[in-house]
């Protein structure tokens, strides 16, 4: 192994992706924007697109903007991609001890790297298929935003390999570095299809067909059938650059004792921006969801145990707030079910809000603060009102429901707190009050807008109707945990 003493530049910035910190930063927040009802779970791996920001960067923050509730979880990226100049056979980790972007320093976990090579002869530490291989680089932008700043990488470049070489490289990176405090990103685009591309399958319905094909890889990503997703790429000649670290990840998954989902999370085509689909590639961002770690729960602190609800529990939780909805469209009452029926931990004194979503788009939001009756009556009440008395939202229609994604936060008692610095992003809600002045936010709420503890006060005063640093004087916080869930 080379002795890794040397730091690898950026070689596409101003090219793929903004060149300077402002606008990069400025283009990612953009792009950061989660799918409406992503599987419950913890983000273990995604599969993003590696193009320009302008075409693939939409695509790709849908899976990163998950990653903000988790942020805290991971202490190590592993970035797998493909080569797109350099030809060899195998994975190279690089030889490097930094990744430079316009964000800053990644620091490589050169310890882990050094036992992957010592691990697999397939693995080296040649630094040529790093230097100028964009695939990996598009990636790191993303991860210095939505991870915590403490992370390390480990790169992975992938050449060409069999299906053996594939299974036995994915059991060895998996052996050092399929952990919980691991996060594995895999740079792939989809189909590439035009004559410059030297694949031209079909030349009619061409966007459809598109879809179909690509639909059809990412249906065997999703059982986790690495032979089943390269006899598709085999079969149809589809031109997945990521084709291997895809094939990896799949090695890896279909190796693994738990049942972990994966999800398409987002899709598009360079066609449907540029009207060209005469030359067009394809982007997805694909997660894979441990079930067994928690990710929609957005409080890391004692609110489960303290409320103590399981999964059917919230299942039961969501079947009663689209009910409420769907009754007082069909019958004008919210229809509540007899008490007895229900389990204890809804008969008992609750307090939630409700969140109801079209797409990425926000259609209303009703809660309580403080428990004043049963949590049955408080989550079907909300929903209604969150459904036809938001102020900010006409009432909702019957075409509407059927669109609707439900998401509910059920509370802990609010807490005075003495210092704004006593407020927990990730952790807390917080609620500000200020004379006659008051607002709220949900604990996932700064976690999901990317915000610092400074940047949401702020907007908390602003949305109390104060000036923006209002919160700074003369006012109380109170904080308080959730439980936060959604359908599937």
């Amino acid at each position: 192994m080379n002795t890794p003493s040397k730091e690898r530049q950026p070689a596409v910035a101003g090219q793929f992706y903004p060149g300077t910190p402002d606008a990069l930063e400025s283009a990612i927040e953009d792009y950061l924007c989660p799918p409406s009802a992503p599987p419950s779970g913890r983000v273990r791996a995604l599969i993003e697109p590696h193009a320009g920001y302008q075409y693939s960067g939409r695509t790709a923050g849908a899976g990163y903007a998950l990653l903000l509730k988790e942020r805290k979880a991971v202490r190590r990226a592993v970035v797998l991609a493909p080569t797109h100049r350099v030809p060899f056979r195998g994975v190279s980790t690089g030889g490097f001890t930094a990744f430079n972007t316009p964000l800053g320093k990644l620091p490589v976990d050169v310890d882990a790297c050094r036992d992957l090579i010592a691990d697999n002869s397939m693995v080296s530490d040649r630094a040529d298929a790093h230097l100028y291989e964009h695939a990996l680089e598009v990636q790191l932008p993303f991860l210095q935003t939505v991870l915590a700043e403490d992370f390390m990488l480990v790169p992975v470049v992938c050449g060409q390999m069999s299906m053996d070489d594939t299974r036995a490289v994915a059991q060895t990176i998996a052996r050092h570095l399929w952990t919980d405090d691991t996060l594995w990103i895999i740079s792939s685009d989809f189909t590439h299809y035009g004559s410059s591309f030297g694949y031209v399958p079909f030349t009619k319905d061409v966007r459809a067909r598109l879809q179909e094909l690509d639909t059809g890889a990412i249906r065997e990503i999703e059982r986790h059938d690495l032979e089943g997703f390269m006899n598709y790429v085999e079969r149809t000649g589809a031109t997945i650059c990521g084709a291997t670290p895809i094939g990896i990840l799949l090695g890896v998954l279909e190796s693994q004792t738990e049942d972990y989902k994966v999800r398409k999370l987002a899709y598009t085509n360079s066609g449907i921006l540029t009207g060209d689909f005469s030359h067009s590639v394809s982007y997805a961002s694909i997660g894979v969801f441990d079930t067994r770690l928690p990710r929609h729960h957005a409080v890391q602190g004692t609110a489960e145990g303290r409320l103590g609800i399981s999964n059917s529990g919230e299942k039961l939780c969501l079947q009663l707030a689209r009910e409420a909805i769907q009754s007082q469209l069909e019958k004008g009452d919210i229809g509540v079910p007899p008490e007895d029926e229900l389990p204890s931990f809804l008969r008992d004194p609750g307090a939630c809000f409700v969140t109801l979503h079209i797409g990425d788009n926000l259609r209303g939001c009703i809660g309580s603060l403080e428990p004043a009756e049963p949590l049955y009556l408080d989550i079907v009440r909300n929903a209604r009102n969150a459904a036809f008395r938001d102020p900010r939202f006409r009432p909702l229609t019957e075409d509407e429901f059927r669109q609707i994604h439900i998401e509910i936060s059920i509370l802990t008692p609010a807490q005075r707190i003495e210092s704004p610095e006593q407020f927990e992003i990730g952790r807390h809600g917080i609620i500000l009050e200020k004379g006659p002045y008051r607002a709220v936010f949900l604990p996932q709420v700064a976690p999901e807008q990317g915000w610092d503890r400074d940047t949401t006060l702020t907007h908390l005063a602003l949305k109390a109707g104060l000036g923006p640093d209002d919160w700074k004087r003369n006012t109380q916080f109170s904080v308080f945990e959730a439980i936060v869930f959604g359908e599937e």
